[in-house]
């Protein structure tokens, strides 16, 4: 102060917040199969005093505790999330997000022909399947004469079988989500010819 007798002063402290901060520690955008636990996701934050997690798929849960937010759990449901985790309290709006696709379980579908019985050294009616999800298949249990093949998606069976008896085959995918299988039987009958004598 000026002017007067003495010297007087007054003294404060003007406190300045730094804004929340979070960073991801482990976890994050990720791609698992459907019914398979994510691979756990934590931020550890500052200055915040809570937090809230919101679009994550159905199964899979988030939680704030000691500035740490955990994200873990199995989704029960396919599609592609986009989740937000935002912070509660302290300074600044201050959000983190991150992506979690879920992909469903391999398909097969008969399409046509499937069980079957024929005469032995007759072709059978050719059977397809449609797939998704899967890169490859195997099939086994074929009578010999008749094979598989997988392209584009389609499973196709075909040929002429050489033996007789039932044949249940396997159809078994590969790759993508869900260990998934389609089975059918080919029968091939024996047959003889009878010749009339005079």
């Amino acid at each position: 102060m000026n002017g007067g007798c003495g010297t007087a002063t007054a003294t404060g402290t003007i406190t300045v917040t730094p804004n929340n901060t979070i960073t991801l520690v482990a976890g994050g955008t990720q791609t698992k199969c459907i019914n398979t636990a994510i691979t756990t996701t934590t931020y550890a934050t500052t200055g915040a005093t809570g937090a809230t997690v919101t679009g994550l798929p159905t199964g899979v849960t988030g939680a704030f505790a000691s500035n740490v937010v955990t994200i873990s759990g199995t989704s029960t449901v396919s599609g592609a999330f986009t989740y937000t985790v935002t912070l509660n309290g302290g300074c600044g709006t201050v959000t983190a997000t991150g992506t979690i696709t879920v992909k469903p379980n391999n398909t097969i579908t008969l399409t046509a022909g499937g069980t079957q019985t024929k005469c032995i050294n007759n072709a059978i009616t050719t059977t397809t399947y449609t797939t998704t999800g899967a890169t490859g298949v195997t099939i086994t249990g074929l009578p010999t004469g008749v094979a598989g093949s997988w392209a584009s998606h389609t499973v196709t069976i075909s040929g002429t079988p050489t033996v007789s008896g039932a044949f249940t085959y396997t159809v078994t995918l590969h790759g993508g989500c869900g260990t998934i299988a389609a089975t059918g039987t080919i029968s091939a009958l024996y047959y003889t010819h009878l010749r009339a004598h005079e």
